[in-house]
């Protein structure tokens, strides 16, 4: 499904992410995001970490813009730097990587902006607790766990948040929206190795930037990060890595 593209079209007008994430503790996990994005299409990505792991960040790719906050990990004192980066963007992803957030911080980066949100990993349950909406929750099944403890089922979460999706992945992925449920039966059992949650995150981010609906980016970017991971598995099996699975998104698209 590549996009189509204006020929008069210049750098930044087919989609800007940015992902805020990493902490003193994981350096990988916002770069997958950021790299997924960008081979998924989005014309640039930039990530907000922590200035503990700023230069480690940077140094995974030289197509990454970086900037930091002032902690080791995210806290209020890295707001008002997070916020200026939403400002830049057309959708942000929040979470992978951000280890042990502060939740207030977290809940006013989501409540102070109007860009559509990917909410991710470390950052789902600070989300739960904040005003949250105009937003695409990617959690694992365990993750998923704790939307269930609050709303006891994820179909009642998004009933009565109707501008919110939830993508659940697992062996098979499920999606959730105002539309029903959609099942996605992709991937392979070497994915679950780390990091393909995060590359997941950063596909539906650039899709979204590409003005696809948040619904239909959930279900395409299921179908893109299982169809590559089965592409991986093909050549590496259970040895297959996070990084395998960017580097063939764009044949599947």
């Amino acid at each position: 499904m590549e996009m189509e593209r204006k020929p008069e079209s210049h750098k930044g007008e087919n989609g800007k992410v940015t992902v805020i994430g990493g902490s003193k503790d994981f350096t990988g996990a916002p770069a997958l995001s950021a790299q997924a994005a960008l081979r998924t299409g989005c014309d640039l990505a930039k990530i907000v970490t922590s200035e503990e792991v700023s230069s480690v960040v940077a140094s995974y790719s030289e197509n990454l813009i970086v900037r930091e906050y002032s902690s080791g990990y995210l806290g209020l004192s890295g707001v008002e730097n997070c916020i200026d980066a939403v400002r830049w963007c057309d959708v942000f992803v929040i979470g992978p990587g951000l280890g042990n957030p502060d939740s207030e911080a977290v809940g006013e980066i989501l409540e102070r902006t109007n860009k559509t949100a990917v909410v991710d990993a470390d950052a789902i349950k600070p989300a739960l607790e904040a005003d949250l909406s105009n937003a695409v929750l990617t959690p694992h099944r365990g993750e998923a766990e704790l939307i269930k403890d609050e709303y006891g089922s994820v179909e009642s979460f998004v009933g009565e948040n109707e501008d919110i999706v939830v993508l659940v992945n697992g062996e098979t992925d499920r999606v959730y929206s105002d539309k029903g449920v959609e099942k996605v039966d992709a991937g392979h059992p070497g994915m679950t190795v780390g990091g393909t949650g995060d590359v997941l995150t950063g596909i539906v981010a650039s899709l979204i930037s590409q003005d696809v609906s948040k619904r239909e980016a959930a279900v395409k970017a299921a179908e893109i990060n299982g169809e590559a991971g089965e592409e991986a598995a093909e050549e590496y099996g259970n040895s297959l890595l996070a990084t395998d699975i960017i580097d063939l998104i764009p044949s599947v698209l």
